[in-house]
Formats: C-alpha cells, structure tokens, sequence
C-alpha cells in the first residue's frame, strides 16, 4: 500500500510537471462557462449532463495517454521498469490520479454550476467511474501508438461508441441494446444525482454495471500494456 501511494504522488508531481493539472482546471473552467452564457436559454439539464460527463471522459481518455507518451519520450519508462516496481501498482496509480483529478474538476463544476443541491455521492460514483473507464481505455490505445495526433485520431471512434448512451438520453434514438454499454451506469448515476428522474433498478444498474466493467476493463489495459509497452 505504501508502493501505491508514493508512486500516486509522484503521478501527481508529473502531471503538474506536464501541466495536465493546468490543462484540466482550464478545460473545466471553460465548460462551466459555456454553461454560464446559456443557462438562461431554458431547460438545461441536459446540457449540463453532456458537460459534466464529457469533463471527465476527456481526462481520463486523452491525458493518460498524453502523459504516457510523454513518460516515453523523456525516457521516464524505460527508467521505471528497469527496477523493481510493481506494474500493477504503477497502472493503478496513474489512473487514480487521473480519476481524482477528473472527478475533482467534475465535483469543482457541478457546485459551481448547482451550488451543493445535487447527491454527491451518486454524483462522485458516476465521475469517478467515467474517468476510470476512460482512462484505461486510453491505456488501451496508446500501447498500440506513441504518437499523440494518431493517439486522437484512434481515440474519437473509441469516445463515440462509449458515448452512444448519450444518443437515447437526448431521445434521438430509443436502441435498448446501448444500455450494454459499459458508460450507462456511470451515466444514469450522474443524470440521478441532480434530476432525480431515474427509478431506484436503474441507480442500482449504475453501481453493478461499474463493479462489473471496471475489472474487465483493468484486465485489458493490464494484458495490453504490459505485452505492448513493457515486454519489448
């Protein structure tokens, strides 16, 4: 436990380094501006869903995979698995940080946006959970790519598959197989946590469908990573 949490830490220091944490607070400050200038427009829950579940799908998807690239570039890879640290706990550790940071931007949005009138812990459990997600399939991809334009070129149809649950939230389709998806969980405890709208079976769906997904997706970006960055 000690491993992980000193190698958290240094994961925080070489996202500040990277000035991912910059980027992050900017890229969330923006989409409570656009929030702020239209909010007058009328209904917009639905708009403030799409933004705070993009925040922390964008976090998690393009800067683990940024700050991956990096490590490389700066030979900060090769350094760390020619010693003795534990994979998994340099894995996880990039991901928590990521998630936190991701989460705490969503968090820092939603209160600036609906002050503390929403569930924070469904809330917490939706962000925290898009961010993961996001962030190991980002780890997925960029162990097939160092380049980080082709990283986003490969990231978009990623993103879009992910996001199709978002496409029967805005009733422009009614496709009950997008329910599948691993994103719809973390999608109706975000949507719960300040509409209110969903009845319990689809809260509870929320949290089982993070307990399910979240391991298969660790699995894979473990399995991919190490035979494709690690092992070669």
């Amino acid at each position: 436990m000690k491993e992980l949490i000193s190698q958290t830490k240094w994961q925080f220091v070489l996202l500040y380094r990277n000035n991912l944490i910059l980027i992050s607070i900017a890229l969330t400050s923006i989409y409570a501006l656009i929030f702020y200038v239209v909010k007058d427009l009328g209904n917009m829950d639905k708009l403030l869903t799409l933004l705070i579940y993009n925040d922390p799908a964008i976090i998690g998807l393009f800067f683990i995979g940024l700050s991956i690239i990096v490590e490389k570039n700066q030979e900060v890879l090769s350094a760390i698995f020619t010693t003795p640290i534990n994979h998994h706990y340099y894995l996880v550790s990039k991901i928590l940080s990521l998630s936190i940071i991701g989460w705490a931007c969503g968090l820092g949005m939603a209160i600036s946006i609906l002050g503390f009138s929403f569930n924070i812990i469904h809330f917490s459990a939706g962000v925290f959970g898009t961010c993961l997600l996001f962030s190991m399939a980002g780890i997925i991809l960029v162990s097939y790519t160092t380049d980080f334009l082709l990283l986003i070129l490969r990231s978009i149809p990623i993103l879009l598959f992910l996001s199709l649950p978002l496409l029967n939230y805005f009733n422009i389709t009614h496709i009950q197989i997008f329910y599948l998806i691993p994103i719809q969980g973390c999608l109706n405890l975000i949507i719960h946590s300040y509409m209110q709208s969903l009845s319990l079976l689809e809260v509870l769906y929320g949290y089982a469908s993070l307990i399910f997904w979240i391991p298969i997706f660790y699995y894979l970006a473990y399995r991919i990573f190490s035979s494709k960055i690690i092992n070669i």
